[in-house]
């Protein structure tokens, strides 16, 4: 799983963090939460390539024989700190694009990936992998870097000796970069905390934009140049992909996802209803059918006239229901967005549904609730007289229950990304939030009873 050293992030001043299936931030306003995930979001998905020009003596060789092979041992040596070197660089001078931030905004940002060469090359020789470089509408590949299970020789033919070494040195940095730091097979998803209004607003976003290049169009500005001018994002890298999901949802919902039946209780007990879209990609929401003076009805709703429940949970609802797939990324900002305390609950206990099917959540928070309830769910993970009639007592179902060893938990604290102890008799340490409970507790106890006390003895005097 992926480990990190970050410096000079925002707020952030020193940060080391290991994902796990579960990766839980926590911290006040402002503190650097979203930055992470934005910045995980960026490395997961792949958002800032690998740039190096080391494959030069590869590509030759493969050229002039039509094959060559790599010893895994031989090539860690030789390459792996370069090309680890090249992409930290690489990543720290792009931050300020995927940020959409005024240049030199993240200037003094700095980033570690941190692995074991033994453990990369014990891992390569472990595994297969196999990337294709193709071209064409008939996608002839031209480029093949393959490896079989439990070997140390890396094929890599080069059918095409015409095209330029340009072409072939991008295609090595997109594979040498899933090959040698992350194997990007599966998607990273992201909800940021902007979800709810853009849910809303997206389809106005675009109309704008369309109104403006026709507009511009018939006062005969080039519209190439205006094209380039619109579409560079003013907006970080994370919304305007969340757009563009929006903006795909038509054709994205063809077909059904694996983890689909987890919706059926967020249908059923948060939303009492289901998410309906157009063929214009318009989104409305479709209550369950009720009954009024004996006759049945079931009317859509726009979703700009729903609840804020409803707004913040079509994203999450889309993503099982037509994306998910197992090894996934989903990153949530802040998912206690709009919710009541009670649905606070219930998205914890959906979330560790999602961990135990195998995709791994990353997630922000500033909810008691949702700590507290995934706590439950770890208690509840070790074997003990009378939990099966607790977990019947209060609707727990194993499917929630959460291993302590699948999680890790950060509190963002005075610039410091610091690990909070997960145990199972407890669950999450969580510090941030007993403070502030323990606090208002205090305050309101106090008030109460000084309160009570003087009126007695203003009755009594």
């Amino acid at each position: 799983m992926l480990e990190i050293k970050l410096h000079n992030l925002g707020n952030i001043k020193n940060a080391h963090i290991k994902l796990n299936k579960l990766t839980i931030f926590a911290g006040e306003n402002n503190s650097g939460k979203t930055y992470l995930n934005y910045i995980l979001y960026a490395l997961l998905d792949n958002k800032i390539r690998l740039s190096s020009n080391v494959y030069q003596d590869i590509i030759h060789d493969a050229k002039n024989n039509g094959i060559t092979k790599l010893n895994i041992n031989s090539f860690i040596d030789k390459y792996y700190e370069k090309l680890r070197t090249s992409y930290e660089n690489n990543f720290c001078k792009n931050l300020d694009r995927f940020f959409s931030a005024k240049e030199g905004t993240f200037q003094d940002f700095k980033f570690n990936i941190i692995e074991n060469m033994q453990d990369i090359k014990s891992k390569l020789i472990k595994n297969n992998f196999s990337h294709k470089f193709v071209i064409g509408k008939h996608q002839v590949s031209v480029c093949e870097i393959t490896k079989e299970n439990d070997t140390e020789e890396i094929n890599i033919i080069i059918t095409d000796t015409t095209l330029p070494n340009d072409l072939y040195i991008d295609f090595f940095n997109d594979a040498f970069f899933q090959i040698l730091f992350y194997n990007k097979n599966k998607n990273t998803f992201i909800l940021p905390a902007e979800r709810t209004g853009l849910n809303l607003f997206y389809q106005e976003l675009n109309s704008t934009r369309n109104a403006l290049i026709n507009s511009l169009q018939k006062n005969k500005t080039n519209p190439i140049e205006v094209l380039r001018n619109i579409m560079v994002s003013q907006y970080p890298q994370p919304i305007a992909d969340y757009i563009e999901f929006l903006n795909n949802t038509t054709t994205l919902k063809k077909f059904k996802s694996e983890l689909s039946d987890l919706n059926a209780k967020m249908h059923h007990d948060i939303l009492k209803g289901t998410y309906h879209i157009d063929k214009n990609g318009a989104i409305s929401f479709l209550p369950y059918k009720k009954y009024f003076k004996g006759k049945e009805y079931q009317k859509k709703i726009e979703l700009h006239m729903s609840s804020s429940t409803v707004k913040t949970f079509f994203s999450l609802e889309f993503y099982l229901e037509y994306m998910a797939e197992k090894g996934d990324f989903l990153i949530i900002d802040e998912p206690e967005l709009n919710l009541h305390p009670d649905n606070q609950r219930n998205i914890a206990r959906l979330i560790a549904q999602i961990v135990n099917r195998n995709v791994n959540v990353i997630l922000s928070t500033h909810s008691d609730y949702v700590i507290r309830e995934l706590n439950n769910l770890i208690m509840l993970s070790d074997d003990f007289t009378e939990k099966q009639s607790l977990m019947s007592k209060y609707g727990y179902d194993t499917s929630e229950l959460l291993s302590k060893d699948h999680i890790n938990a950060y509190l963002i604290n005075d610039g410091t990304v610091l690990p909070m102890e997960v145990n199972s008799n407890e669950g999450i340490i969580a510090t941030t939030f007993d403070k502030v409970v323990n606090s208002l507790n205090m305050s309101s106890d106090e008030i109460y009873y000084t309160k009570m006390e003087t009126l007695q003895n203003d009755s009594n005097s």
